[in-house]
Parts: C-alpha cells; sequence; structure tokens
C-alpha cells in the first residue's frame, strides 16, 4: 500500500523543527518533509544545539526527513538581479549540506519567476537558471544529496513537460522531479497525464486539494483535485515512492487526519489510530 508523510507547512509559525517531529511521530507520522522557513528551521539560525535537538528528536521518535523544501517567495534563480542570483543559490547550498548533514535525501529547487509584465529574454533566464542547477547538482553530489524540480504555477517550469524538457537539455540523470498535484490542477494541467509524463524522473509527490480559481493546499475533499485518478496513475507507472500531504490549514492535526482517512479509501495506508 501506498505510504504517507506529512509535509510540515502548517507548523513553521508553530513549533521548530525538533517540536515538529515530536508533535508528528505523536499521531503516528515518522516519514516527515520541512519547509526551510525562519523560525521553524532556516540554517544560519541553526547553531549546533538545534542541530543536535533535531537529530536526536528523529532517533528517538524512529523518524526521518525525506525532504527539505525552501519555499520560493524570497528566492529567485532568475532574478535579473545578479545578487540575487548568488543568494539563491547559496542558500540552497546550505539547505543541501543541511540535508547531508542530516541524511536527507532530497532538496526540492523550485524554479524560478520572472517579471509577468515584462519578462527577461529567454536567453538570459536559460543560461542563469542551468548554470544554477549545474552548480547545485555538483555540490548536491558531494554531499550524498538529489535535487528535485518542482512544478509551481507561478514559476517559469510549471508544467510536467516544461520540467521534462528542461532536464533533458540539462542532461543530468541526478536531478529528480517532485510532482505537485495541486499545482497542476490550479495551472489547469490533468495531473494524472503529468505524473505519467515525469514518471522516469519521479522522485515523491505532493498530494493536497485547491479549487481553479483560488490556489490552495487544502484538505483532501474540498476542492477539484481528483485524487482518485492520482492513486490509479501512480499505480500505472508503477511508483513507490513516497507521497506527502502538504495541507496548509490552521487546524492541521485535524485536517491531516481528514485528508489521510480519504487518502485510505483510494489505496493508500490507513493512518495508525493509537
Amino acid at each position: 500500500m501506498r505510504e504517507v508523510a506529512i509535509n510540515c507547512y502548517s507548523y513553521i509559525w508553530k513549533m521548530a523543527a525538533d517540536e515538529a517531529i515530536d508533535h508528528l511521530a505523536g499521531l503516528g507520522y515518522r516519514e516527515l518533509e520541512f519547509m526551510v522557513n525562519w523560525p521553524h528551521l532556516w540554517p544560519s539560525a541553526l547553531g549546533p544545539q538545534a542541530r543536535r535537538r533535531t537529530r536526536q528528536a528523529l532517533e528517538r521518535n524512529g523518524a526521518r526527513i525525506i525532504s527539505l523544501a525552501p519555499p520560493m517567495l524570497d528566492l529567485n534563480l532568475v532574478s535579473p538581479a545578479p545578487e540575487m542570483r548568488r543568494y539563491t543559490i547559496d542558500h540552497y547550498i546550505d539547505v543541501i549540506r543541511l540535508a547531508g548533514e542530516w541524511d536527507v535525501p532530497w532538496v526540492v529547487v523550485v524554479p524560478g519567476k520572472t517579471h509577468p509584465l515584462l519578462p527577461l529574454p529567454d536567453h538570459y533566464r536559460d543560461r542563469w537558471f542551468d548554470d544554477a542547477l549545474v552548480e547545485l547538482e555538483r555540490c548536491a553530489a558531494a554531499e550524498g544529496v538529489e535535487i528535485t524540480l518542482e512544478n509551481v504555477p507561478n514559476s517559469f517550469l510549471p508544467r510536467a513537460e516544461d520540467l521534462m524538457s528542461r532536464l533533458a537539455r540539462i542532461g543530468s540523470d541526478r536531478i529528480g522531479i517532485t510532482y505537485d498535484v495541486a499545482n497542476a490542477v490550479f495551472f489547469g494541467e490533468d495531473p494524472s497525464q503529468g505524473l505519467e509524463e515525469v514518471a522516469s524522473r519521479l522522485r515523491f509527490v505532493h498530494l493536497s486539494d485547491t479549487g481553479t480559481k483560488t490556489w490552495a493546499h487544502a484538505t483532501i475533499g474540498t476542492g477539484v483535485v481528483p485524487v482518485q485518478d492520482i492513486g490509479a496513475a501512480l499505480d500505472r507507472i508503477g511508483f513507490t515512492g513516497p507521497t506527502s500531504l502538504e495541507i496548509i490549514s490552521p487546524e492541521p492535526d485535524a485536517d491531516i487526519r481528514k485528508s489521510h482517512d480519504m487518502l485510505a479509501g483510494w489505496g493508500w495506508r490507513p493512518r495508525d489510530r493509537h
């Protein structure tokens, strides 16, 4: 049966990373994905004691972090400002090194964004992005980590086809894809087709719900994401990797439980009800 991991998005303003590990393990979850967001988890603010506390929390709960995911709001690998591009690359490198320290297999990289009124010329954008990925992939290889690109509606590579074309251009087999089904639906892509498109590069899947007019990562069953079809698509492509509930909610415990119970009806492992 397909396993359910938990993305810690809803907890970034509520608790530190080690506290979130204890909390979610208490709910029965031991595969976790962390958003790299201050004060929840921020590399430059993590001193030796905080890093040890996180490692100890993982060990005492028998938990593991499957991915570190920096949000893209303040990051842009294709910014026209060279200082911004350099900061973004350096921040991702800090996250990759933290992943190596904690034995985290993946770091999510969000393609950059361009100005909606006057996008920069493609030849600048493409060169900057490709050069950044080569540098990040080199660092990841040294740390024993793999980077993955995610489909994000307001990035310049929002579709499955876009991501696959870009990776074919770069040529590295060590860069995977994180596919977010809510992002796909909001952008107008059929997520089942998208999953089939990225199957050879797929490392893990983000699950949540959304509408088509307002972008959300809501409780499963409250929007228009065809989750039952997604389960069937994962079976067709033979995907056995992790699927992560990425729910953003003011009441995350309850909405994670509701979402997991919905998934259990479509082929995911039922939650631990202890």
